[in-house]
């Protein structure tokens, strides 16, 4: 007689439903103050808060407070998140001058999986650079605008 015994197969359990996914700025990027000759250069925020210039940019320890931004990203568990943006974008001068900003620096990568609970922010830092031309192209001012980072769940 021949007995035949059932093998017990394993799987890995469905991911619970819905995978909601929500964002929120908590901080924004500031690149604070800084002076620029007649050269070009760049200024960069890297998503640890480190502020650094290359080319004829004096940094400044005035006015506001340097910092990357800072989202707040809520899923679940195990979920794997990447991050999208276009290459550039423009940051308008209180003198109707422009700057080009570059985002460049992720404190978790593009792309990155979540752990905390779903009712837990999963802190991402984000930096960039400033692309900064001579002084006749980028005179003195407040520089503003707004970059848009879209948050993909895979």
């Amino acid at each position: 007689m021949i007995a035949l015994f059932p093998k017990q197969l394993k799987a890995q359990e469905n991911p619970p439903i819905p995978i909601n996914v929500e964002v929120n700025t908590a901080q924004f990027l500031n690149f604070g103050s800084f002076a620029v000759d007649n050269g070009v250069g760049t200024v960069t925020v890297d998503s640890d808060g480190t502020r650094t210039w290359t080319g004829d940019v004096k940094l400044l320890n005035t006015g506001t407070t340097v910092s990357p931004a800072l989202f707040d990203v809520y899923a679940n568990p195990g979920t794997l998140v990447n991050i999208m943006h276009d290459s550039q974008f423009t940051l308008n001068g209180t003198s109707g001058q422009t700057l080009t900003l570059e985002i460049n620096s992720y404190s978790t990568g593009k792309t990155f999986i979540t752990t905390a609970a779903s009712e837990i922010p999963n802190p991402v830092y984000v930096g960039g650079t400033l692309n900064i031309g001579p002084l006749s192209a980028n005179g003195a001012g407040n520089y503003s605008g707004f970059f848009t980072l879209t948050f993909i769940q895979e």
